[in-house]
């Protein structure tokens, strides 16, 4: 996925996804998207059902919640992704994660489902990034009010899930 190894600058996302740019590993983010889904899954393996609809604290969302929200992210910013890279113009409009979250009804669903689910939508944005033609990178769309280029939203992505999985981490499950 040539041009997707360079990290990208400031003016290339809005401010406010810096923290989720800067804990992808320096590199091919491709490649970063590729695998690192698997240490989540890890990260999951032997949570019972039990386990996994469990809150760290009142109002917050569940482990599968937390899921169905990568997920539910990922396919938002996959979908912008597409739209920019094709050069098209149209300002987007932001999203309610937590809107979202509950409509989605993780809960009732199997942790199992939910990890299928989740690769699913990994492979499709794999596969997205994986056909831009390279003079897609460099172009620029608004979501949200904010200003991104193309080859910014991998970055996001991959960081979006580093971000939730440390959460899950240090807040639901301990020292896993």
């Amino acid at each position: 996925m040539g041009g997707l190894s360079a990290r990208p600058a400031a003016g290339d996302f809005p401010e406010g996804y810096s923290a989720y740019v800067g804990r992808v590993p320096d590199g091919d983010v491709g490649g970063t998207l590729t695998t690192q889904l698997d240490d989540t899954a890890a990260l999951l393996s032997g949570l019972s059902e039990a386990d996994a609809l469990r809150r760290y604290a009142e109002g917050k969302w569940s482990v599968k919640e937390v899921l169905g929200h990568i997920a539910d992210t990922e396919r938002v910013f996959s979908y912008r992704l597409l739209r920019f890279s094709r050069g098209d113009s149209t300002a987007l409009p932001g999203f309610d994660e937590n809107e979202y979250t509950p409509a989605g009804r993780f809960d009732d669903r199997d942790l199992a489902d939910l990890l299928a689910e989740l690769r699913a939508v990994r492979a499709a944005t794999v596969a997205l990034i994986h056909g831009l033609p390279p003079e897609s990178l460099h172009r620029r769309g608004t979501a949200s009010g904010g200003s991104f280029t193309v080859a910014a939203i991998p970055w996001i992505i991959a960081g979006h899930e580093l971000h939730h999985r440390q959460i899950l981490r240090e807040r639901y499950l301990g020292s896993r």
